[in-house]
This record gives structure tokens, sequence and C-alpha cells, in this order.
């Protein structure tokens, strides 16, 4: 944006008023940060004087009005881990987009699904899509149906929005990663005036217009993960980890015979023990441990113990999760349910030899 000379009304009195509006006028030049490009700024410059001793009418200078740039910015916050499990199907993570720019902007979404160092794995190709979360439908901050939208809509200056990238896993390993990048860029219409709200995204922004009495269009963005500097866009990273919950069991026997020892002999009890682990992340859906006693044993009635405390026979879900012969014949059964990772678990029920 150029600034204008100035003139004085009075021009009989130029010289003496020129070395006052020096002073008065000397340009501060700096960015207003958060003033709305558009904005018109003008003032008027005063001088009082006298000529001998007589007081003489003030002399005014009003600049010509200048318009505040457009100064295109933006930033991309990531950096989240999101646990995912193997092969699983639209399993979404979150950025926030940031409009730091001087005026309302649109803003494209651009899902980079395919990062060739850092990573593990990518996810299924062109499964990934970027969705901007709806304000006035559904709940803010949580991905849902209303959540439609492929790019920012007419994004007020220093206002932030969830953007939703939603991808499909492939077949991987516990403990692989996958990154996922999004890069966001400004777009808008504008006229000589500054932007124009319009429906739909808008066009894409070329800088230009260097010290002109109209609106000019600067760039100010850094880069991000994904850009470069000074290309009207900024990007962030989040990954994507195969968490899932990892289950464990091992099963240990011990004898205890009707002398007191361990001789495996008729009428000695076997004392079982299931030990089940449930580590990584997530959770273990419907963890059912079946143990079916073998040949040459009888169960020993109500033997069954979870976690230390005592259980009973009966299929009865109202009071515990084990069974002995009802889930199925001549088995111990122990439901646990859905499992959270980290979890222990210990078994024990005791069985005698024929």
């Amino acid at each position: 944006m150029k600034f204008p000379d100035y003139a004085l009304v009075n021009t009989s009195t130029r010289l003496l008023a020129k070395w006052a509006l020096l002073l008065l006028i000397a340009p501060q030049v700096s960015w207003a940060a958060g003033t709305l490009a558009g904005t018109s700024i003008s003032n008027t410059a005063v001088v009082s004087y006298s000529m001998a001793a007589i007081p003489q009418p003030d002399i005014s200078a009003t600049s010509t009005a200048i318009l505040v740039d457009e100064k295109i910015d933006l930033t991309v916050t990531g950096g989240v881990i999101t646990n995912v499990a193997s092969a699983s199907l639209a399993q979404v993570t979150a950025f926030t987009v940031t409009n730091t720019s001087n005026s309302p902007l649109d803003f494209s979404l651009t899902v980079v699904d395919a990062i060739p160092v850092g990573d593990n794995f990518d996810p299924v190709p062109a499964s990934c899509a970027a969705y901007e979360d709806h304000q006035t439908l559904g709940t803010v901050g949580i991905y849902d149906v209303n959540d439609t939208a492929t790019f920012v809509n007419e994004l007020p200056a220093d206002t932030s929005r969830n953007v939703f990238v939603v991808c499909d896993m492939p077949v991987a390993v516990l403990g692989d990663t996958a990154l996922v990048g999004l890069i966001t860029t400004a777009r808008g219409n504008f006229n000589l005036a500054g932007y124009v709200a319009t429906p739909g995204l808008g066009s894409v922004i070329v800088p230009g217009g260097a010290n002109t009495p109209n609106v000019d269009i600067v760039f100010g963005d850094i880069a991000g993960t994904d850009d470069a500097p000074f290309d009207a866009q900024h990007s962030a990273r989040n990954t994507y980890t195969i968490g899932g919950a990892s289950v464990a069991v091992t099963k240990t026997a011990s004898v205890v015979d009707p002398n007191g020892t361990a001789v495996v002999m008729p009428g000695a009890v076997i004392i079982y023990q299931i030990a089940v682990t449930v580590s990584g992340s997530g959770t273990a859906n419907a963890l059912v441990i079946d143990d079916p006693l073998p040949a040459n044993t009888t169960y020993v009635a109500n033997s069954i113990i979870l976690d230390g405390g005592a259980q009973t026979d009966a299929n009865d879900p109202l009071t515990d999760n084990t069974d002995f012969g009802f889930t199925a014949p001549n088995t111990v059964t122990v439901s646990l349910g859905n499992v959270a990772a980290p979890a222990n678990h210990v078994i024990t029920f005791r069985a005698t030899i024929n």
C-alpha cells in the first residue's frame, strides 16, 4: 500500500508548515495486527502558529485514505496419535485449522496419505478424506454424519475450526504406525476493496499489487510439514498407531493327593490356574475362556475362583461371569466381557482324578 504525499491547504505558509508536518507525520510503517483488510486509514495534521504575536488561522492537511492490505496467513495444528485396530475402517483423526489472516477466507483440504519415510505403513490407498466439523448440527469436536463439507467455508479472521481426516487401515502389526498429513490452502475472491464473500469454495489466491491505492495481497504463511513458506498453505501430520488388544493366556496345574503330597493318583486333586493378560491398547471385546475337563477327571463343584473371588457354577450373569456345564458340557466357562488393556485376570478351579 502506497502512502501518498501530504498537500497543505494554505500555500502561502507552506515553508513554515513543512517542518511541523514532517515531525507530525513521520511514517511508522508496520503491520497493524488484527486490522481487517480493506479498512480505510486516514488522518489530518493541524499546524498552529503566530506572526508578530498575532495568532494565525490553523493550517490542516489530510492524507489520502489508504486501505489495509490483505495478509494471507494460516496454521494447521496436528501431532495427534490415534490408536486404531489392524484392518479397521473409517478411522478418524483430528486437526485444527486457524485463519491468522486479517479477513475471512475459505480453505481447501488435501490429505497426504503416502508419506515415504518416518512410519511403517500407509492407510489404504485413496481411502482418506477430510471434512469440516459442522458448527450447528451434531456435536462440535466429534466426527458424525453431519460433517460432510470437504472444505472450510468463510472462516472469520482469528478463528479456528476442527477438520477430521478419515482413513481405512490395512492389515498391520501391533505397534506399527502410519503418518497422515493435512495440507490446508487459503482460497478466496477479491476486488479492489478486498475480500468478497461468495458461495462455495473461493478461487486460488495470487499475491500482487505492491504499494497501490487498492487492497494488495501478500502471503505471510510459514512452512508446514508438507508445504513451503509463502504459498498460502500450511500443513501438519498426525499418526495412526496399530493398537488394539493383545491377549495372552498361560495355564499351569498342580496336584495334591489325599496324603497331602503331590502324587498323581486316583483321588488326588488337580488345581488348574489360568492367567489371562490383555496388553497393548484398546479393548478385547467379548473375551471368553473355555476349559473342557480332561478325561478321567471329575470337576470339584463350586471350585471356580476369579481374581481371588469365589464363583458359582450356575449360569447367572447377574451374580458372576462363570459357569460349569451350562455354556458347554463338562467345561469351565469364564466370560470376562469387554476388557480394556492393560488388564490381568487369574482363574483357578479343581478336578479330582478318577
